[in-house]
C-alpha cells in the first residue's frame, strides 16, 4: 500500500489528531500522501478561524514539518490541468482533482464527497472517500500498524498527556466514528 497515492484534502487535514494518525500511517508505509500548496493554504486558513488561540507561526511550522517529512508530498504543476476538469458541483474543488492527476494519486479523501461525484472522477480514474471510511480501510489492512499508530500518538504527546481514548475521543469528534467504534472492538477483543 505504501505506493498507494493519496491526496488529502485540506478539511481532513485541519484537525490534528485526524492529520496526526493520517501522517503517522504514511510514515509506517501504508500510502503516500500528497497535497498542493493551494491545500495547505485551505487548511491553514480553515484552522486561523477555527483556532483563535494559534498563530499564523505555528500553523506554518505545522505545514513546514508536513512538508520536511513528506518531502515528495507537494504536487506542483497541477493548475494547467484545472480547466480541465468538467461537472464539479463546487468549480473550487476542481484543484484537487488536478492535484490528484497531477500527483499520479488513485484516491481523494475528502469529508465533503458529495462535491466529488463518481462520475467526473471516472474520468480521470480517481475516487474520492471520506477520511472515516480511509481509515477504517487502514484499520482492515494492517489493524497492528493502526494500534501501533495510536500507542506511539499517545506516547508522543507529554503537554499535556493523552491516551488512546482521549485520542479516540478527538478522532470521533472529527467525524470519524465508524473507525474509532472498529477501533474500540478491537481493543476490547
Amino acid at each position: 500500500m505504501s505506493g498507494f497515492r493519496v491526496v488529502i484534502d485540506a478539511c481532513v487535514l485541519v484537525p490534528i489528531v485526524k492529520t496526526d494518525l493520517l501522517l503517522n500511517l504514511a510514515e509506517r508505509g501504508m500510502f503516500h500522501p500528497l497535497w498542493s500548496q493551494r491545500i495547505l493554504d485551505e487548511m491553514r486558513d480553515a484552522i486561523l478561524d477555527i483556532r483563535a488561540d494559534l498563530t499564523a507561526a505555528a500553523i506554518s511550522r505545522r505545514i513546514e514539518a508536513m512538508n520536511a517529512i513528506f518531502e515528495d508530498a507537494l504536487v506542483d504543476g497541477w493548475e494547467p490541468l484545472e480547466s480541465a476538469i468538467r461537472g464539479m458541483p463546487d468549480p473550487d474543488d476542481r484543484h484537487l482533482v488536478a492535484a490528484a492527476i497531477a500527483g499520479r494519486a488513485g484516491l481523494i479523501v475528502t469529508d465533503n464527497v458529495k462535491d466529488f461525484p463518481k462520475a467526473v472522477l471516472e474520468q480521470w480514474n480517481l475516487t474520492a472517500t471520506t477520511s472515516d471510511e480511509f481509515l477504517l480501510d487502514a484499520l482492515d489492512l494492517d489493524a497492528a500498524a493502526v494500534i501501533d499508530s495510536l500507542v506511539a500518538m499517545v506516547a508522543k504527546r507529554k503537554q499535556p498527556p493523552v491516551t488512546v481514548d482521549s485520542i479516540l475521543e478527538g478522532l470521533s469528534a472529527s467525524g470519524t466514528t465508524k473507525f474509532v467504534s472498529a477501533v474500540r472492538g478491537h481493543l476490547d477483543a
